[in-house]
C-alpha cells in the first residue's frame, strides 16, 4: 500500500510539476498570445509536445445594454473548456483553476501525455470557450459573457521540429471537419497574406457544384458549407491564390 501510494504522489507531483507554466510578465497589451498569425508550435511523430498560451487579462470592456454602450469592470475570464485536441494531448493553467482575475497575466500549457505517432499526423482545429465576468455594470450588477476563441490549431507532422510560423508565401489546408459529412462542414485554411481565395467544390465528373470567392486575412480563416443538399459522394475541394492551387478530397453520405 505503501509502494502505491508513493508511486502515486510521484506521478502526481511530475503531472503537476509540469502543469506550472509561467506567465508572461512583460507582455504590456491585454490579449492573448502567440496571436492568429503565428499560432501554436508545431507537433512531431516520436517527439513529446509542450506549447504555451500567454494572456494578459483586461481590466475592463465596454458591453451593449438596450443599444448603449458603457464600460464595466472585468472580474475575471475562465477558460472553461478547450476541445479538437490531438489523442494523448491534455491541458493545464496558471492559475490551476483556469480563472484569471481582471488585469492579471496567466497562462495555459497544451502538453502531451504520450508522444504522437504516426497515425496522428494531421490538423487539429482547437476550440477554447471562456466565460467572462463584468461587474459594475449599471442597473444589472454583473453579467456573464460566453465567447469561443477557435483560430488555433497544432499541426502534427513528421518532419523535423521547428516552430510553426506563418509566411507571405504559406498557404496551408486544414482537413474538412467532418469528414465523412451528412450536412454541414467546417473549413480552415492559413494564409501568409491578406488576398482573395477561390473556393471551389468538384464532383466525380468534375462539374463544380459550389464556389466562393473569400477575402481572407493573413492567419487562420474558418467557413461553414451546406452539404446537406448534395449527393453520396466523392468530391474534391479546392483552394485557389495568385499563385498556388491545393486540392483535396471529402465523402459525403448525403441524398
Amino acid at each position: 500500500m505503501k509502494k502505491l501510494l508513493l508511486t502515486s504522489v510521484i506521478l502526481f507531483s511530475t503531472l503537476f510539476l509540469k502543469a506550472q507554466c509561467t506567465p508572461d510578465t512583460s507582455i504590456s497589451s491585454p490579449g492573448i498570445y502567440p496571436d492568429q498569425t503565428t499560432n501554436l508550435d508545431e507537433a512531431f511523430v516520436g517527439q513529446p509536445y509542450l506549447t504555451q498560451i500567454d494572456v494578459l487579462t483586461p481590466l475592463d470592456t465596454s458591453v451593449s445594454l438596450s443599444g448603449l454602450n458603457v464600460n464595466v469592470t472585468i472580474d475575471n475570464v475562465e477558460l472553461t473548456s478547450m476541445s479538437g485536441l490531438p489523442n494523448n494531448f491534455s491541458y493545464s493553467c496558471y492559475p490551476p483553476t483556469c480563472i484569471f482575475p481582471g488585469g492579471s497575466y496567466a497562462c495555459a500549457e497544451i502538453f502531451s501525455t504520450v508522444d504522437p505517432t504516426s497515425s496522428d499526423v494531421g490538423y487539429y482545429p482547437l476550440i477554447m470557450t471562456t466565460s467572462t465576468l463584468a461587474i459594475n455594470v449599471p442597473l444589472i450588477g454583473s453579467i456573464t459573457q460566453l465567447d469561443t476563441v477557435d483560430y488555433f490549431y497544432i499541426d502534427i507532422s513528421n518532419t523535423s521540429s521547428s516552430i510553426e510560423q506563418i509566411f507571405s508565401s504559406t498557404l496551408k489546408i486544414m482537413d474538412v471537419y467532418p469528414n465523412p459529412i451528412s450536412d454541414n462542414a467546417t473549413f480552415q485554411f492559413a494564409i501568409g497574406k491578406k488576398e482573395f481565395v477561390d473556393f471551389y467544390v468538384v464532383d466525380c465528373l468534375g462539374k463544380v457544384v459550389e464556389s466562393r470567392k473569400i477575402q481572407a486575412n493573413m492567419g487562420v480563416n474558418k467557413f461553414n458549407v451546406d452539404f446537406s443538399n448534395y449527393s453520396h459522394g466523392i468530391y474534391s475541394y479546392n483552394f485557389k491564390t495568385s499563385d498556388k492551387i491545393i486540392a483535396k478530397k471529402l465523402l459525403v453520405t448525403g441524398l
